[in-house]
């Protein structure tokens, strides 16, 4: 009896270290676990009273700037806890948003290149600023600012119309026009 639960206790134990994120860097053996520093990639826009960020990227009403150094303290198939200061979120993760592992890559890295800011027009600055999308700002201003599209509505990043969420129930769209500037924004 002793030996069948220890045999299905490891079971269950490779089970979850193997259905958990590895989140391997680019290029590397190591882990974003593993690194000294973790700096936000875009601005983040968390449930501040909730101290939630979600994978489909609803714009809450908190706001953490890109580049904000961040400690990352555990990471499952569903959940990643990290802190910004002696703050602590959790980024959950829904099926929706496609790979666990590269949408957090789209949010966390090693480091945080400040030369992407000088392909930014002054509406692009302003908007990275302020957390918000801005009629004439680039795709990569917008992307830097509020962060990415889902990918389940918005499966190309070339196309005109990327839909986000401001809440769970409340969607809006970011129009491009042919030059790749924001056109407009539609609730």
């Amino acid at each position: 009896m002793f030996k069948k639960s220890l045999v299905i206790a490891s079971a269950l134990t490779l089970a979850a270290c193997a259905s958990a994120p590895k989140l391997l860097i680019q290029g590397s053996e190591k882990s974003l676990m593993q690194v000294d520093k973790v700096y936000t990639q875009t601005n983040l826009h968390p449930d501040e009273q909730r101290k939630r960020l979600y994978s489909i990227n609803y714009q809450q009403s908190g706001f953490i700037p890109r580049c904000t150094e961040v400690n990352l303290l555990d990471v499952s198939k569903k959940k990643l806890i990290f802190t910004v200061g002696e703050t602590k979120y959790s980024y959950l993760f829904h099926k929706a948003s496609g790979s666990f592992d590269e949408n957090i890559k789209k949010y966390f890295a090693p480091s945080c290149k400040k030369s992407a800011l000088r392909k930014l027009n002054a509406i692009d600055k302003e908007g990275l600023k302020a957390g918000k999308v801005f009629k004439g700002m680039t795709r990569d201003g917008v992307i830097l600012a509020i962060g990415h599209p889902p990918v389940h509505k918005t499966p190309s990043l070339d196309g005109k119309r990327w839909k986000y969420w401001s809440s769970r129930f409340n969607t809006f769209d970011v129009i491009f026009d042919d030059t790749g500037k924001v056109k407009s924004i539609k609730n």
